[in-house]
């Protein structure tokens, strides 16, 4: 009568963890949340197999304590790096252990794919009672149903961090769309200018605009910008930056008036944290002459027969502090067969293999060999050189280059 007990007990206790198992792979099925999943598992330890002490650690980056009950556990303070380092199978914690560790019989390293995902602490067993602990006699169960609540959970972890990848990704192609909307497409081409740009992001957005913009009276705006960082902050900013100076620059004719203008309108958007270098021209075709703002930016080259002239007057970076503490506008000529190349630090700061920075020398060369090219065939050169020099090397920053050639 006995054994026929004994086999009855066994199969009364395999229907009981079928059933366990069927319901928690039900909740995972259904996509559970965590909390849900949590309180599963530990009615099924606590109240269905009479385990009275457990706490449970995940690893996500660091050891976190995820579940624990028991007398006396709130105060507990575990180093898990180094029990896991002790226990890397199932291992019944011998009654030398002292600290934390000796509250406890069982610890149950969960491992999935060679890299640790948790570690359970389990204890029961009271030696002044005459029956077989729980913790023994359901060991095997315990460490199927640990392992299979802790992969489902880092399973929803990695795959919570997927979508959130996978939204950060169309976020970043969203905005390179936009971005890209706001890089001018068709420049001028007629008998007083000849103008061609070109711009390349460090990374899906950049914080780099050129723009030249044509006015009712036939003078046109050349300008070419950089903002301070990179990311989708720095093109937010930059787009900004876009739509207040299109909305001025239409009705500005005093340059100086339109820069302090820009200058309150980027600090009040970046609130100091951030700044924008610009370069501005006021283009007059008909009087071949050019009035300019340089403020904080890399010096522009206007090359003609004479030489390079860099054109620096201006003042510090926009948005650098609520008012311009100085601010020159300066003024050149425009002669005949002359060529104003604009561009960014990212051109001229890439280095190469050997750390050296490509700066304005090959720029300088080329404008010199190709004085009388097109502006498009100007910048393929600038572009070929600079490509060379780079030698696969990654982008250190936004590159943005605007030239314009004078008939």
């Amino acid at each position: 009568m006995a054994r026929l007990e004994r086999i009855i007990e066994r199969l009364e206790l395999k229907e009981f963890q079928l059933k366990a198992l069927l319901e928690v792979t039900k909740a995972i099925n259904d996509t559970a949340d965590r909390a849900a999943l949590l309180s599963l598992y530990e009615r099924i330890i606590r109240e269905d197999l009479g385990i009275t002490r457990l706490m449970l650690f995940e690893h996500a980056g660091t050891w976190q304590r995820i579940l624990a009950f028991g007398n006396d556990l709130d105060s507990v303070v575990m180093d898990i790096d180094s029990a896991v380092g002790s226990f890397t199978d199932i291992q019944v914690i011998g009654s030398e252990s002292t600290g934390s560790l000796g509250a406890f019989d069982v610890a149950v390293p969960v491992y999935h794919r060679g890299k640790p995902l948790a570690f359970l602490l389990i204890g029961d067993i009271d030696e002044e009672e005459q029956r077989m602990s729980p913790t023994v006699k359901h060991l095997n169960f315990i460490q199927t149903l640990t392992n299979l609540i802790v992969v489902a959970l880092e399973n929803r972890r990695l795959a919570k961090q997927e979508l959130a990848a996978v939204r950060a990704k169309r976020e970043l192609e969203l905005a390179a769309e936009m971005q890209s909307m706001l890089v001018p497409l068709d420049l001028p081409h007629n008998e007083h200018i000849d103008a061609a740009g070109w711009y390349q992001p460090h990374s899906e957005v950049g914080g780099d605009y050129y723009d030249l913009i044509p006015l009712s009276d036939g003078r046109y705006v050349a300008c070419v910008a950089d903002v301070s960082g990179k990311g989708i902050a720095a093109a937010l900013l930059m787009s900004n930056f876009q739509a207040n100076l299109r909305a001025l620059v239409t009705y500005a004719n005093d340059l100086v008036a339109l820069v302090h203008d820009l200058n309150a309108k980027v600090h009040a958007s970046a609130r100091g944290e951030r700044f924008i270098t610009l370069f501005i021209g006021i283009i007059d075709t008909g009087t071949r002459r050019m009035r300019f703002v340089n403020a904080g930016h890399n010096d522009p080259l206007l090359f003609h027969a004479n030489g390079t002239t860099p054109l620096r007057d201006g003042s510090i970076a926009l948005g650098m502090m609520p008012k311009l503490p100085f601010l020159k506008s300066g003024e050149v000529d425009l002669p005949p067969n002359s060529t104003l190349l604009c561009y960014t630090d990212g051109l001229v700061e890439q280095e190469d293999a050997h750390g050296s920075a490509f700066e304005t020398a090959p720029v300088t060369k080329i404008l010199h060999d190709l004085s009388g090219a097109t502006a498009d065939a100007i910048n393929e050169a600038v572009m070929n050189a600079f490509q060379a020099h780079r030698g696969g090397l990654p982008y250190l920053d936004d590159i943005a280059l605007l030239t314009c050639r004078f008939a």
